[in-house]
C-alpha cells in the first residue's frame, strides 16, 4: 500500500534501483479503479473444441487454499461460462486462471438491506458481496446483483504462452474474451500522471456506482516485472494507491492493555460506537506509552480516529478544547494485567513486554497465532475456543491440540457433533505443513513469513523418509467403538525433532550470512531454541505426529556462497530475477551497487555506469553464458 506521493516517488526509486537504471528513469504504469469487493479466482479449463469452460472459482484464502464458491459465482450474470481465446493468440494452455473482485453496486446494497432486519444489515458494499459468495444456496446469490471486474492471468507461464507482453495487453485480451473488465484503465507516463489520475478518482469516487478505496498502479511491461520481482508477501511490481483513511470522533470511555503473543504490552483505547470505513469501531491502538505520552490521551478525552490502512483503527488527536475537567494523565501499570509479572522496558524499545513464558495472555495468543491461516491453518479453532480449552485445561501449548478428542471439544460451549468432527479433520490436515509456515507458526520474535521463508529455503534441513499414521474416519460414531489404528503412509518430510536439533547447532553467523537475513533476525532465533520450553514443544508436535514439508528446489548446493554480484543491463535469454534467484539459491548474495567488496558484474547488453566502476575497481566481469556455467 502507498498513502502519498512520496511513498509513490520511494517504489519507483526501488525499482530503478533492483533495474540498475539512472535515477531520472520513469516507467509505463497501468492504473485501474481499486475496486473494494472480494478477490476471486476463476478456473477455466479447455475443451476439444478450443472453447474454454468455467469449472471453479476460489476465494483468495490463506494464499494458497481458498474456498469453493463456484456454486455463487456462476449466478453473476456478466460473467461467461465458456470463452474463446482471441484469434490473434493461436497457442491454447490446458487452464486459464483469471483473477478479479466480486462486489455489489451501492444501490443493490440499499435494496438489499431495506428488506433485512436491522440486525442483518451489511454495513458496506465489500460485506455485502462477500457474505453473498460464501452462501450455500446460489439462489439467494443470484437474488443479490453481484458484478465481478477482471484484471488477472496467472500463472505467469499461460501469459508467456499467450505472448501478453504487457499489462495493457491482457487486459485487452481479458476483454476479447468478454470476460468483464473495468475499462477505466489508463495508461501514466509519470508520476505527474499517476497523480492527476490518483486526485481524479479521489474526486469522482462518490459518484460511481460501485465503492473504490484507491488506484492499482502495475508496471506495464511484464519483462520488467519479472526483473523487478516479489516478495514473499507481493509483488514489487505493483502498489496500491489508497485514498486517505476516513477520520471521525469518539470519547474514550477506558484504556486497557493487551498482551500480545511476545509478551508485548499494547495500550487499547475503549471507545463510544463510531461508524468508520464501513464498520462501527469500539476499539482503537495506543501503539505504546511514548505514543500516549505524545498525544496526551486521558480517558475522557474526544478524539480522532482513522483505519490505518483501511484495516487497524488508531488514535491520531486528542481534541484538547473538548477536555472535561479533572481528566487525569494516563500512567502505563508496572504489572502485567494478566498474570501480574512486572514488566519490563527493554532499552531502545518503545514497547512494555511481561517477562513471563507461562502468562496466560501470551500462551493464548500464541497458540492463536499457531492456528491462524497463515501457519496451520486449522478452522473452527477461534480466540474464545483457544480460552475455553486453556480455561479446562484440555491444552497447555499448541502440540497438545493435536491429542484432542471428540469427547474434549463436545464439552466446550456450542461444540456440536458436526463442527466436533469439522475442527478435527482440520487438526489431522494441519500435520502436513510446509516447513515456512510451521517456522513462521511458532511464533518466534522477528520472523515473520518472509524471513521463515528464507530460513525454509536456504538452511540445510534433515529431509528423510518417515512413517506417519493417518486417520480415516473422524466421525463421532467411529471413535464409540475405540480408537482406530489408521493406515501408516511414507512421507518424504522434516520432523520436528530434527528442526530442533539443527537449530541448535547454527550460530549466529551461519544466519546472518543468508541474503536478507539480518542480526535481529539471526539472535532471536537463537534466542528462542535456548529455552527449554520451546525444544519440549518440538518434541511433542514430533510425537503427535507433525512432518514439515520442505519447499521444492531448496537443495540446491550452496556454491555461491559468501559470494556477492551485482547484475546490470538485460541479459539475453535470463530475466534480472531469474538471475537474482539463482544467485540466492546458491547461497550468494546480490547488491545493487559495485564496490571492492564486489566478486562478480554479471553484465547484459546496455549496462550503463556500473560496467565501468567494475573496471575502476578490478572485479571480474561475465556474461550471461559464463554465468549459467557458475550456476552448474
Amino acid at each position: 500500500d502507498a498513502f502519498s506521493r512520496e511513498e509513490i516517488e520511494d517504489w519507483f526509486d526501488q525499482m530503478r534501483r533492483a533495474l540498475g537504471l539512472a535515477s531520472d528513469a520513469t516507467f509505463d504504469v497501468l492504473t485501474e479503479l481499486k475496486i473494494d469487493g472480494l478477490n476471486i479466482t476463476l478456473v477455466f479449463e479447455l475443451q476439444k473444441d478450443d472453447t474454454y469452460l468455467f469449472t471453479r472459482a476460489v476465494t483468495r484464502g490463506n494464499g494458497i487454499q481458498g474456498e469453493d464458491v463456484t456454486h455463487t459465482v456462476k449466478t453473476i450474470g456478466a460473467l461467461p461460462l465458456s470463452i474463446r481465446l482471441p484469434k490473434d493468440r493461436p497457442a491454447r494452455p490446458k487452464l486459464l486462471e483469471i483473477s478479479g473482485e466480486v462486489y455489489m453496486p451501492k444501490a443493490s446494497l440499499q435494496n438489499l438491506n431495506r428488506a433485512l432486519p436491522e440486525a442483518e444489515k451489511f454495513a458496506n458494499p465489500r460485506n455485502a458481496a462477500a457474505g453473498s459468495v460464501r452462501q450455500l444456496d446460489p439462489g439467494i446469490a443470484a437474488e443479490r446483483d453481484l458484478h465481478i471486474f477482471c484484471y488477472g492471468l496467472g500463472p505467469a507461464s499461460a501469459t508467456e504462452i499467450l505472448g501478453i507482453r504487457t499489462q495493457q495487453e491482457l487486459m485487452e485480451c481479458l476483454h476479447a474474451m468478454d470476460i468483464p473488465t473495468h475499462r477505466g484503465w489508463k495508461l501514466a507516463y509519470s508520476i505527474e500522471d499517476i497523480q492527476k489520475m490518483y486526485e481524479e478518482a479521489e474526486k469522482n469516487r462518490d459518484a460511481l456506482p460501485f465503492d473504490i478505496d484507491g488506484l492499482v498502479l502495475k508496471l506495464n511491461d511484464r519483462r520488467l516485472q519479472k526483473d523487478v520481482g516479489s516478495t514473499a508477501k507481493a509483488p514489487r511490481w505493483a502498489r496500491a494507491y489508497k485514498f486517505p483513511a476516513e477520520q471521525k470522533t469518539a470519547r474514550v470511555e477506558d484504556i486497557h492493555l493487551q498482551v500480545g503473543r511476545t509478551g508485548a504490552i499494547t495500550p487499547v483505547a475503549i471507545l463510544t460506537p463510531t461508524h468508520i470505513a464501513g464498520t462501527t469501531v469500539t476499539r482503537a491502538t495506543l501503539h505504546n506509552d511514548d505514543e500516549i505520552a505524545r498525544l496526551d490521551v486521558r480517558i475522557g478525552d474526544t478524539v480522532v480516529v482513522q483505519k490505518a490502512g483501511d484495516i487497524i483503527p488508531e488514535v491520531i488527536e486528542v481534541l484538547q478544547n473538548l477536555r472535561p475537567k479533572n481528566t487525569k494523565p494516563f500512567h502505563f501499570p508496572a504489572h502485567c494485567p494478566s498474570c501480574g509479572s512486572v514488566l519490563l522496558r527493554p532499552e531502545g524499545e518503545a514497547v512494555h513486554r511481561c517477562p513471563n513464558p507461562k502468562c496466560g495472555a501470551v500462551r493464548q495468543e500464541r497458540i492463536a497465532h499457531f492456528v491462524s491461516r497463515y501457519a496451520f491453518n486449522i478452522e473452527g479453532l477461534g480466540f474464545e475456543t483457544i480460552e475455553e480449552l486453556l480455561k479446562a485445561e484440555l491444552i497447555t501449548d499448541p502440540a497438545d491440540l493435536f491429542t484432542l478428542t471428540h469427547e474434549d471439544l463436545l464439552s466446550l460451549p456450542l461444540f456440536k457433533e458436526k463442527k466436533t468432527e469439522n475442527v478435527l479433520r482440520s487438526i489431522e490436515r494441519a500435520k502436513r505443513i510446509p516447513l515456512d509456515r510451521f517456522l513462521f507458526a511458532l511464533g518466534i520474535r522477528h520472523i515473520g513469513r518472509e524471513t521463515a521463508d528464507i530460513f525454509a529455503r536456504r538452511l540445510p534441513w534433515p529431509k528423510r523418509n518417515l512413517s506417519v499414521t493417518e486417520s480415516d474416519d473422524l466421525s463421532l460414531q467411529a471413535s464409540l467403538f475405540g480408537p482406530t489404528e489408521g493406515k501408516k503412509i511414507a512421507i518424504k518430510g522434516i520432523a520436528p525433532a530434527d528442526i530442533k536439533d539443527l537449530l541448535l547447532s547454527l550460530k549466529a553467523e551461519d544466519l546472518t550470512a543468508l541474503d536478507g537475513v539480518g542480526e535481529v533476525n539471526a539472535v532471536a532465533l537463537i534466542e528462542w531454541i535456548a529455552e527449554e520450553d520451546h525444544r519440549e514443544l518440538l518434541d511433542k508436535l514430533d510425537r503427535a505426529g507433525v512432518v514439515a514439508l520442505q519447499p521444492e528446489g531448496t537443495q540446491t548446493a550452496q556454491t555461491l556462497a559468501g559470494k556477492i554480484f551485482v547484475i546490470t543491463g538485460t541479459l539475453p535469454a535470463m530475466s534480472r530475477e531469474e538471475a537474482r534467484s539463482a544467485i540466492k539459491a546458491r547461497g550468494g548474495k546480490v547488491s545493487g551497487s559495485v564496490s571492492k567488496k564486489t566478486d562478480f558484474v554479471l553484465a547484459g547488453s546496455d549496462p550503463g555506469s556500473k560496467l565501468e566502476d567494475a573496471k575502476k575497481y578490478g572485479v571480474k566481469i561475465i556474461n550471461e553464458i559464463e554465468f549459467k556455467k557458475m550456476l552448474k
